[in-house]
């Protein structure tokens, strides 16, 4: 095991925990070894991970071609009938459903920085599967001995180099990092502040164990009892099990005195602590702090706020990063060129109430840049008949059409009516 440890497998802290802590590689400021995997014993960051893992999982992902009608006008329609489609749309392999996939690389990108699916092909270079692979048996690419090409190190559960895997088979997504190769966890970035919420949760629950405060003191008012009689009285104490729950009474004898200690509840639950690191772990995954249960500067206003700006600044940054894997693993150059690609649709994280998808529909038909079929598949709704074309408000005709209509234009209008016959008729009106 410490011949594995010290090979350049960058992923080795992840498999030997144990071993790191034995050589203090990862203990912490407040005394506690931070891992991907007890790190997630920390309520907030667990919150974190399941709401951009589940936020990312439920998008709808499509492959769309841009394609071009008889007129020369752009149009885009579901590729479905690419080998793809169905692998991000339904079943990437035997094992996991496309949300799972999607959930679980986002949770190992999150925890360990880097997330990897292989990509495996017939011999006619067609997809047929995206498979899941653990992070901690991957290591950065490196350069192989014979090929000289990069490679992706793969390793077994016994720290064994099992095989390599070329980066065009490769998925990577990778976190926050200055490497162009390898992703950094925001875990081991963060340590300090994660660690600190864990010795502040452990400590509480260690406090709260025996009892939420200490039994109390035994004051002997005579002053008479040294050594052993002293003892005598503690042991005697001890054995009536007092301190060990509520609701038992002692029988104290002689000339002795039991004065309880108590402490606020703000300072045995550690309040203001356990809130500051809940609101700085949140800061480091961008995520609003109302996602994860901390409501106390949330009003129904600025939740709405803050779910929009979740979106556009949380979730955008990530779903373009996975398009763009997405897209220049899975296609070829001449897909690419035929106009295939990947998209996630956001649309389901911006989803209004009935009022407002109400109102958004009613200006899109109403401004002519939607129908009302459209519009019912947007409520999931079957088609009708007649409902194909686009209505076009008065109010939004250009003037040419105006004229065209025998409505007469401004110049017209403005023009003084010099028949003297008609003039009256004019004033009149």
């Amino acid at each position: 095991m410490l011949t594995n440890l010290f090979e350049s497998r960058s992923t080795l802290s992840s498999s030997y925990p144990a071993v790191l802590e034995l050589f203090g590689l990862a203990n912490t400021e407040a005394g506690v070894a931070v891992t991907e995997n007890n790190a997630l014993k920390l309520s907030a960051v667990y919150s974190c991970f399941y709401v951009l893992s589940s936020s990312l999982a439920q998008l709808p992902l499509h492959v769309l071609r841009k394609t071009k009608d008889s007129r020369g006008k752009e149009l885009i329609e579901r590729a479905s009938d690419h080998p793809v489609f169905h692998l991000l749309h339904d079943e990437p392999n035997m094992w996991q459903t496309s949300y799972e996939w999607r959930e679980s690389k986002m949770y190992q990108t999150l925890a360990w920085g880097n997330g990897f699916t292989e990509i495996i092909r017939r011999r006619n270079g067609e997809i047929m599967e995206l498979d899941h692979l653990d992070t901690w048996n991957i290591s950065p690419p490196e350069r192989g001995t014979a090929s000289n090409k990069w490679l992706y190190p793969l390793w077994d559960e016994d720290g064994k180099k099992n095989r390599a895997i070329r980066p065009e088979n490769m998925l990577h997504i990778k976190a926050l990092t200055g490497n162009k190769k390898w992703g950094v966890s925001p875990i081991r970035q963060h340590a300090d502040t994660i660690g600190l919420g864990l010795a502040a949760q452990k400590y509480g629950s260690q406090f709260f164990g025996s009892g939420g405060r200490p039994s109390g003191i035994l004051i002997n008012k005579s002053g008479g009892q040294r050594g052993d009689g002293q003892n005598n009285l503690k042991e005697a104490w001890k054995a009536g099990g007092i301190g060990k729950g509520g609701g038992r009474t002692a029988v104290l004898h002689g000339d002795v005195q039991y004065q309880a200690i108590t402490i606020s509840p703000e300072e045995a639950q550690f309040l203001e602590t356990r809130k500051m690191t809940r609101s700085e772990i949140a800061g480091i995954f961008n995520v609003p702090a109302h996602m994860i249960n901390d409501l106390d500067k949330a009003t129904f206003s600025n939740i709405t706020q803050q779910s929009i700006q979740f979106v556009r600044h949380t979730m955008v940054p990530w779903v373009v990063k996975y398009e763009q894997e997405l897209n220049r693993k899975l296609f070829t150059t001449a897909e690419r060129l035929a106009g295939y690609y990947v998209k996630f649709n956001l649309a389901g994280l911006l989803r209004g109430t009935p009022k407002e998808r109400a109102e958004f529909y009613h200006y899109g038909i109403t401004d002519g840049w939607m129908d009302r079929n459209e519009a019912r598949a947007f409520e999931e709704m079957n088609q009708r008949d007649g409902l194909d074309q686009l209505l076009i408000s008065v109010n939004a005709k250009h003037p040419d059409q105006l004229i065209e209509d025998g409505k007469p234009d401004d110049k017209t209008e403005d023009t003084p009516n010099n028949n003297p016959e008609d003039k009256g008729a004019s004033d009149e009106t």
